[in-house]
């Protein structure tokens, strides 16, 4: 039943950010109830949830905020990568439903172990995946997708998918994701900003056949084994065209390859970072610039506070980032004329983003799983309506050790399942 208990476990700035904002727009669903904080010192700068929510138990350690929660209640996991593993774990065994910050973990076989764990106690475990909800990704999607198998998407069949993170940072900001290990706590730009990235091919397309990689410290700080630049090419399988597009006969279109990166040292304004290309049968797709929401969270906003705002850009950005730059083709009446069909271009408006999905959508994948009378139903509810599935969080987690392993091996492997 609504509002569901909530333990947040840790509170740092993605507890502070892309959490409690939701769980405060939503409080027909949710109801905060305790916090993880271990204890600050005297002289401490640093957030102190006690003071922030003197109606909120606050706990020094896990054991203590899972006996101030009710069976079927939600843990929120946003303490530093390496407890990721042992506190989701904690959570499903006292039979709770978890939501973890990303990244899950640093291999696939601790994944699929929560998996199993999850569906043994039918509970939700699932990872907070919030670039699903980005305008210019939700944007991007509609392009490319069609809710009805018979109709070509706007795109056509996609032929190269181009998506980076980028920033300009010369001078590294320190914190633990730019100093510890990549290969045994998740650090460094790839795990970061690279599980987003990998994330949102994975939830299109799924697995792909071929990977490449390449991991560098550019800017020369830090750890040498800590890259903040990072690329990726993953290849899926050639196609057959679409029977109505404009393809000769017995056409045969190559495969789809991804190209994914980041990097620290993109001397562009935010407005101009290069963001999305894609190449499609059909039309082509730029757009530059970041997601609004993260600013507007860290401005205190939430979709409760500005509703008609909030997730859309401010009309007072430039064109570059409100807008995407939409290329399309007429298809072709004769499949054997010389002349190439003719182009359209449009400047169109980016969809709003809406990272309150994924918590509305928890809610209800919750509700329902704890309405069932059985584990098997259970996971039946949870199956039919989580939208971050463990599947995928596996998939993309072995993408990422992939391009790692490729990386130091410099050559191109195989995505094996």
């Amino acid at each position: 039943m609504f509002p569901i208990q909530v333990a947040l476990l840790g509170y740092g700035n993605s507890a502070k950010t892309f959490h409690l904002p939701f769980l405060h727009s939503l409080p027909e669903y949710f109801q905060l109830k305790v916090v993880l904080q271990r204890p600050r010192s005297a002289d401490s700068n640093k957030p102190d949830a006690a003071k922030d929510y003197p109606s909120v138990e606050v706990v020094p350690d896990i054991d203590n905020a899972l006996k101030a929660l009710p069976s079927g209640s939600l843990v929120i996991v946003t303490t530093s990568n390496a407890s990721h593993v042992p506190f989701a774990r904690k959570a499903l065994e006292a039979n709770m439903h978890v939501l973890v910050e990303k990244p899950l973990a640093v291999n696939e076989e601790q994944v699929i172990e929560l998996e199993q764990l999850a569906r043994s106690v039918g509970r939700v475990c699932t990872v907070y995946q919030n670039r699903r909800f980005d305008g210019d990704y939700l944007t991007l999607k509609k392009l490319l997708t069609t809710n009805d198998p018979a109709q070509i998407a706007v795109l056509g069949l996609p032929t190269l998918i181009e998506s980076r993170f980028d920033r300009f940072r010369p001078i590294a900001k320190g914190g633990w994701r730019e100093e510890v290990s990549p290969e045994q706590e998740g650090g460094g730009m790839l795990w970061d900003l690279g599980a987003h990235l990998v994330d949102q091919v994975v939830a299109l397309y799924g697995p792909p056949e071929t990977i490449f990689g390449t991991l560098q410290n550019e800017r020369g700080q830090g750890p040498d084994s800590v890259e903040d630049d990072w690329m990726a090419i993953l290849t899926y399988p050639a196609r057959q065209p679409p029977v109505n597009g404009s393809f000769a006969k017995d056409s045969r279109l190559g495969g789809l390859r991804v190209v994914l990166g980041t990097t620290c040292l993109s001397t562009h304004i935010d407005s101009e970072q290069p963001r999305f290309r894609v190449e499609g049968t059909l039309g082509s797709f730029i757009k530059k610039g970041t997601d609004p929401q993260e600013a507007q969270l860290k401005l205190g906003w939430t979709p409760k506070s500005h509703p008609d705002a909030f997730g859309s850009y401010d009309e007072s950005q430039p064109e570059s980032v409100r807008f995407a730059r939409l290329t399309t083709t007429q298809l072709s009446q004769d499949a054997s004329a010389s002349s190439p069909p003719e182009l359209a271009v449009a400047n169109i408006p980016t969809l709003p983003g809406r990272y309150e999905e994924i918590y509305k959508n928890l809610a209800m994948t919750i509700e329902a799983a704890n309405s069932s009378t059985s584990k098997e139903d259970a996971n039946q509810a949870i199956d039919q309506h989580l939208y971050v599935t463990l599947n995928q969080v596996s998939i993309s987690t072995r993408i990422i050790r992939l391009i790692r392993q490729s990386a130091k091996e410099e050559r191109v492997l195989r995505y094996e399942p």
